[in-house]
């Protein structure tokens, strides 16, 4: 509910949900529901702008995940992984316009993937080009336009609608560097994803 309500643009209603869930499994929380709701905190955070909220809750969910043990969790968050919740700790400094501490978190988190997580490690190259693209000292088109290329890999396995909505934008972001052979390049191989 907290994502759906950041999603449509009621982030401070996801902060309030948040606390609530929070509170109602005091006694009963696990490493993977903590660092999954603090995770979905921090992404409201980062909606609202609020940088040191954001930065907290991000510090709370990876703490967390380090107290992850194989088997000691819900099997219904399998997913919430070291990888994951990295990786969108990234996601949400590149929200609050951080592209430089952006860059780190998601080339971790990216790292971190394993074969069975294909459609997030799409996700998480799109927002790592984007990053990479951004005005700022992280900025290097070359590297934006190579992670733009793996992401084209994986979505043209994937077929998915979301995949090439992520890829649409990055195209979007990139073209004004169409000048820059690797981005040019990109640009080339995302047109008939992108343009279908």
């Amino acid at each position: 509910m907290a994502y759906q309500a950041t999603r449509q643009g009621q982030p401070a209603e996801a902060v309030t949900l948040i606390e609530t869930a929070l509170a109602g499994v005091r006694g009963r929380e696990t490493p993977a529901l903590l660092a999954e709701l603090y995770s979905k905190q921090a992404d409201a955070f980062a909606t609202l702008r609020d940088s040191s909220g954001c930065t907290a809750a991000t510090s709370k969910a990876r703490t967390q995940i380090e107290c992850l043990s194989p088997d000691g969790d819900l099997p219904y968050l399998y997913w919430v992984t070291p990888a994951v919740v990295t990786a969108y700790a990234g996601q949400c400094l590149l929200q609050l316009e951080h592209a430089d501490q952006a860059v780190a978190l998601l080339d971790e988190g990216i790292a971190l993937f394993d074969e069975s997580f294909v459609r997030d490690r799409q996700a998480y190259l799109t927002h790592l080009a984007d990053a990479l693209s951004r005005p700022g000292k992280q900025r290097d088109l070359d590297a934006a336009a190579g992670r733009g290329v793996e992401a084209i890999h994986i979505t043209e396995s994937l077929k998915s609608t979301y995949s090439i909505g992520r890829l649409r934008d990055l195209y979007r972001q990139m073209k004004p560097h169409a000048k820059v052979p690797a981005v040019g390049d990109f640009l080339e191989r995302a047109r008939g994803l992108v343009t279908v």
